[in-house]
């Protein structure tokens, strides 16, 4: 189950949010700290209620709730863009950040939608100096402050754009253990996309993306392409019966029998209504402390293996020695006659001609055979 929406899903969104454009603000509610209700009103489309979760989900409404409270944020923008209207919105791509540009006159505004950590709204002027945000906070690489320039963290290879190169050197430095983790985070695809692109493409997602040759490059290549570029056939997953996701087209992922899909018109439809209908099941007391049991259990399994494995091996140590302890014992009788008339450094030059010492260790006093 996706919590937050990636970056693909966001693609897919704002396509459908192009609808909204020139929307005339009419009314701006936050009833929630998390949560924004935009009242749009557009010629030949009549009104549109565009519901932002900060951090979560945007879509389409179909009503419009009650709203009998409004929380500061909600306050200011009404200030600041009552009567605008929507000029444009776009992704900030790779980036799980939305722009709207809102307009007055000759006057731009911009509010930024942050999907990214628990979420953000931003509101800046037209030379993108912070006016305000719902959350104001100080990173290690930007600050979300009044009067300070916007800034937002930047993926290193932007997905909607790759090239062959660009994904072969991401690959070959990646510090992740296998391919699917590597697009999932390096890239910014999320867990679900990743999944998909590596049954698209055929390639073993377990492998270490640093051997990743050049055919499976390709492969996966083209289909991030697919995935960025399809037609949208919106649906939600299924499964027993209990919504669990949703997508903007059919994915491979979810083609087995255990899944039902149900198709909507928008994509913001099924985002809508995986949102209203989701409940995310919470793990009880008694089921965490079966998870740590079953945890304790594979370790032991794994130590008990690995005791195993090795008693094993000294076994095999052991009878080797067992059935060549006439030549041992020869051995070590004629080292220590030789340790009480030599050194252990003549020693090991008279011997390093020796059928069955491989090797001497004058430090250490000891000696290796190979029987």
């Amino acid at each position: 189950m996706k919590k937050q929406l990636s970056s693909v899903d966001l693609h897919y969104l704002v396509k459908e949010l192009q609808v909204l454009k020139d929307s005339r603000i009419s009314k701006i509610y936050q009833p929630e700290k998390e949560l924004l209700v935009f009242s749009l009103h557009k010629s030949n489309l009549g009104k549109k209620i565009l519901k932002i979760e900060i951090g979560k989900s945007i879509f389409i409404a179909e009503e419009k709730e009650e709203y009998p409270e409004i929380l500061g944020f909600g306050q200011f923008l009404r200030k600041h863009l009552d009567v605008c209207f929507l000029a444009d919105i776009g992704q900030l791509e790779p980036e799980r950040i939305i722009r709207f540009t809102f307009k007055a006159k000759e006057e731009r505004k911009f509010l930024y939608v942050e999907f990214i950590g628990k979420g953000n709204a931003v509101l800046c002027d037209e030379h993108n100096v912070i006016i305000n945000a719902i959350d104001q906070h100080d990173f290690r690489e930007r600050s979300i402050r009044p009067k300070l320039k916007y800034v937002y963290p930047i993926m290193g290879y932007n997905l909607f754009d790759l090239k062959e190169n660009d994904l072969t050197e991401m690959l070959k430095n990646s510090k992740k253990e296998s391919l699917v983790v590597s697009l999932a985070t390096e890239l910014g695809l999320g867990g679900l996309y990743s999944e998909e692109i590596c049954l698209l493409s055929g390639v073993d997602k377990t492998i270490d993306p640093k051997y990743a040759d050049e055919k499976q490059v390709h492969s996966v290549l083209d289909s991030i392409k697919q995935i960025v570029g399809k037609d949208i056939d919106a649906n939600v997953v299924l499964e027993n019966g209990n919504v669990i996701d949703f997508a903007p087209f059919n994915l491979q992922f979810y083609s087995d029998e255990k899944h039902e899909i149900r198709k909507f018109e928008m994509f913001s439809e099924a985002v809508s209504h995986f949102y209203s209908q989701f409940k995310e099941v919470k793990e009880s007391a008694a089921d965490k402390k079966i998870k740590e049991l079953k945890r304790i259990i594979e370790s032991q399994q794994q130590t008990i293996a690995e005791l195993k494995k090795e008693e094993h091996e000294l076994r095999r140590k052991g009878e080797a020695i067992y059935h060549n302890y006439t030549l041992v014992k020869e051995v070590l009788d004629e080292i220590n006659k030789a340790s009480k008339k030599y050194s252990w450094k003549e020693i090991k030059e008279k011997l390093k001609e020796h059928k069955f010492i491989k090797e001497i260790n004058e430090k250490d006093k000891k000696v290796m055979v190979e029987i």
